[in-house]
C-alpha cells in the first residue's frame, strides 16, 4: 500500500564473444574471421606458439 515501489532489474549488455571450442578435442580457439561458405579462420595457442587454421563453422561451439 504505502511505500511500494516497482523496481526493474538492471541488465548488463552482452557483447558477442570470439571464444569458441573445437568440437573434436575441446581446445579453446579464437574466431578471427568468417570466410563465408561455411568456413571460418581460427587461432589457437599451443606451447607458446600461435597457430592459425581454417575449419568448418560446424566444427566449433561457443565456449
Amino acid at each position: 500500500m504505502f511505500g511500494k515501489r516497482k523496481s526493474t532489474a538492471a541488465t548488463t549488455p552482452r557483447t558477442p564473444s570470439d571464444q569458441y571450442r573445437l568440437k573434436s578435442n575441446g581446445r579453446r580457439v579464437t574466431l578471427l574471421e568468417d570466410l563465408g561458405g561455411g568456413d571460418v579462420r581460427i587461432a589457437m595457442d599451443s606451447d607458446q606458439i600461435l597457430r592459425e587454421d581454417i575449419v568448418s563453422a560446424r566444427d566449433i561451439t561457443p565456449a
